[in-house]
């Protein structure tokens, strides 16, 4: 899971940081397969597609950490797809966006393509120099991923479909 924050020019990997009491205006999409973005404590879990915005509209009252989850299976690393999501203070938030704000990794259409790529990614903080990277991914100027794949070494049960690498 990728987070762009167009304003602060930010983006994590597999991290949400919001500031506490602020209303969040989510927009959702997926850059390959249909998934769910779903974070238990703070409100209720939506789909998404590629191809498509979604959006939702959360609020998080507490300072803490909260676990959020893609909660529709998508392949290798599934039970991996759990992210946290850490609520602070609006000061806190501030000073973090700032400092992640001058990360020399840099979240561009190369690294979306290599993040794209079946794999179990840890957390995450870019730079981000293009803040209309996430239109790009919805409208699909940047090419979806294809999603899970199958290795030449699985099985599929008797009749079942079979792609390999």
């Amino acid at each position: 899971m990728a987070v762009i924050y167009p304003d602060q020019r930010i983006a994590t990997v597999n991290h949400l940081t919001v500031p506490v009491g602020a209303p969040l205006r989510f927009e959702l999409t997926s850059g390959s397969v249909m998934t769910a973005f779903f974070i238990p404590q703070l409100g209720s879990m939506i789909y998404t597609m590629n191809g498509m915005v979604t959006r939702l509209e959360l609020r998080a009252d507490e300072e803490g950490t909260y676990k959020g989850l893609a909660a529709q299976f998508s392949g290798d690393g599934f039970p991996e797809m759990m992210f946290d999501t850490q609520v602070m203070s609006q000061v806190a938030f501030d000073d973090w966006a700032q400092s992640t704000a001058r990360s020399t990794e840099v979240l561009d259409e190369t690294a979306c393509k290599k993040l794209a790529q079946q794999s179990i990614e840890k957390t995450k903080t870019y730079r981000l120099d293009d803040p209309e990277l996430f239109g790009k991914i919805a409208t699909q100027k940047i090419a979806p991923a294809p999603g899970p794949q199958m290795s030449a070494n699985e099985v599929r049960p008797e009749g079942g479909a079979r792609n390999v690498r």
